[in-house]
């Protein structure tokens, strides 16, 4: 519950670096409508670095949110004490895979103390922190997958990550932050949302960027994620276009030249069921053995299941496959 989703871009990028790692198959799971998934195994050096780094960042988070007094005064010594236990063990991991967990630890204390003496800092210096941190975790995979080559493209790819992550959580937070007398790099600096969403775009050309310099096996799941993935979520923080007023007449008459548009080249709906004195489509007079469908009465009114409805897992996988596609369908209905 403390951690994101995008700890799970560690495992990413060790696997498109060395390879698809060791599976298995867990059991039953609530999340996947209690269906079982083959998932990569937890001894494998992929899921160590992920661990290693939800454990780390997942004890900053915490102590973060102690120093904001963002927690219940009831659940802050158990929070305290759940933060000590995420870092000790953290470190285990972290020393187990090559990662450098003081400096994933002291880049998040200069985090909180650059939010603390902010006065006449930049938003640049405000982001930097973060950057820092995601910028290590990045390059403990290319050690991790025995490609110390691209240490560096990879650095420089966590980095741009890591502040355009931050900028985001800014973005979305800015107005319960400012209603709630919180702390905001973008109200600090006084940054506009439109110059914070051109930031944004700037970052994420800066991790594409980065991430071509980077050898990989196998990148086509990275690329997806870091590609239309994370760009959906960037165009996501832009600013609303202020609609142009039109004549409705001719805003009609695009509308219907729209609809017709789109009904032509991809078809309508399933044909509603028609009330007729036929139950049977057999005794229909229109009906032809040659062309029965063979399911049964129904068939002729409705469609068989796709794909896209045979898909009952929402695991990473999914997710990423229904986000680059832009609905809840896989990309083979496309």
């Amino acid at each position: 519950m403390l951690t994101g989703y995008d700890v799970l871009l560690l495992s990413v990028l060790v696997e498109a670096q060395a390879g698809p790692a060791a599976t298995e198959t867990a059991g039953p799971c609530p999340l996947r409508a209690m269906q079982t998934a083959t998932v990569v195994r937890a001894d494998t050096t992929a899921m160590q670095v992920a661990a290693a780094g939800t454990l780390l960042t997942g004890a900053a988070g915490l102590l973060d949110k102690l120093v904001d007094d963002d927690l219940p005064r009831a659940s802050r010594r158990a929070a305290r004490r759940w933060a000590n236990r995420f870092d000790s063990d953290g470190r285990r991991v972290a020393e187990g895979v090559g990662i450098d967990a003081d400096g994933v630890v002291d880049a998040v204390a200069a985090a909180t103390a650059v939010e603390q003496s902010c006065d006449g800092a930049s938003l640049d210096a405000l982001l930097a922190p973060t950057g820092s941190v995601v910028s290590q975790l990045f390059a403990a995979t290319a050690s991790a997958a025995g490609r110390p080559q691209n240490a560096a493209a990879l650095l420089r790819a966590g980095d741009a990550f890591g502040r355009l992550v931050h900028l985001g959580d800014a973005i979305d937070d800015f107005a319960d932050d400012v209603a709630n007398n919180r702390f905001n790099p973008l109200a600090v600096t006084r940054t506009s949302r439109e110059d914070a969403a051109q930031l944004a775009t700037a970052l994420h050309a800066e991790v594409m960027s980065a991430l071509a310099d980077v050898e990989m096996v196998d990148r086509e799941l990275a690329d997806v994620l870091f590609g239309p993935v994370l760009a959906k979520t960037v165009r996501r923080w832009q600013p609303l276009a202020v609609p142009q007023p039109r004549a409705a007449s001719s805003f009609a008459a695009v509308a219907g030249v729209a609809a017709g548009a789109l009904l032509g080249v991809f078809g309508g709906g399933p044909p509603r069921r028609r009330r007729r004195y036929y139950e049977d489509p057999r005794y229909d007079p229109r009906y032809d053995p040659r062309y029965d469908p063979g399911y049964g009465r129904r068939g002729y009114y409705r469609r068989g299941p796709s794909c896209c409805d045979l898909l009952a897992c929402e695991c990473c996988a999914n997710m990423a496959c229904s986000e680059a596609c832009g609905g809840d369908c896989c990309v083979c209905c496309v």
